[in-house]
């Protein structure tokens, strides 16, 4: 099992990650268009709960996560809302043939990307992802974040991302990919429950479309 699995059904028992996933929600409902979105794909979903919080404009969400217990969880969320959405295990990054083709009008991902190695495979199984004029959301750590996950599990040394993404070359990424109208927003101020008290940290969001 992964790390992910042993925590999925306490992960939302934290109260900085209710926080964070409202006020993300809420950043998301200002800098995307959902007036002509009819399906959505969130990226490592881990429970699901971003998409819930965006559930009113999102007729329908495939949650997409890596992590078997993370899904079981994010089904609960789906049959207990009754929701017509979908789940998949499955991971961008991964080299495969039969990824989805033009299925989905929005990928967004929180938290996601600085996990991933091979973001090049994961931004153009994206990009194919979307339907034209599709949009791609990414929230996520700007490099210098090392200090987030001090003390963490996820402190591996072998993740050459764990201390954020370089919005310089992330950019070039997309922009190889096949993204454009890439748009830098406003970082999102939060405050995480470390062991010693209160963490500060700050997200980015950036949006494209192809």
């Amino acid at each position: 099992m992964s790390i992910f699995d042993d925590m999925a059904d306490t992960w939302d028992d934290k109260p900085d990650r209710v926080e964070r996933t409202r006020t993300v929600a809420q950043r998301l409902r200002a800098a995307l268009d959902f007036t002509d979105i009819e399906s959505a794909l969130e990226y490592g979903c881990g429970t699901g709960q971003l998409s819930f919080a965006l559930a009113d404009v999102l007729p329908h969400c495939l949650l997409m996560d890596s992590s078997v217990e993370m899904l079981k969880v994010a089904e609960r969320g789906i049959a207990e809302r009754a929701l017509p959405w979908d789940t998949e295990r499955r991971s961008f990054a991964a080299h495969s043939p039969d990824h989805p083709v033009a299925i989905t009008d929005l990928i967004f991902s929180l938290q996601v990307l600085h996990h991933v190695d091979d973001l090049d495979t994961a931004f153009t199984n994206m990009a194919t992802a979307l339907r034209a004029k599709g949009q791609l959301a990414i929230i996520d750590l700007p490099v210098g974040s090392a200090g987030f996950h001090r003390g963490s599990k996820h402190n591996h040394a072998d993740n050459p991302h764990l201390d954020g993404l370089d919005p310089h070359d992330l950019e070039q990424r997309l922009a190889a990919a096949g993204f454009r109208d890439i748009t830098w927003h406003d970082d999102i101020a939060l405050v995480r429950d470390g062991d010693d008290g209160p963490v500060p940290y700050t997200l980015f969001l950036v949006t494209a479309r192809v």
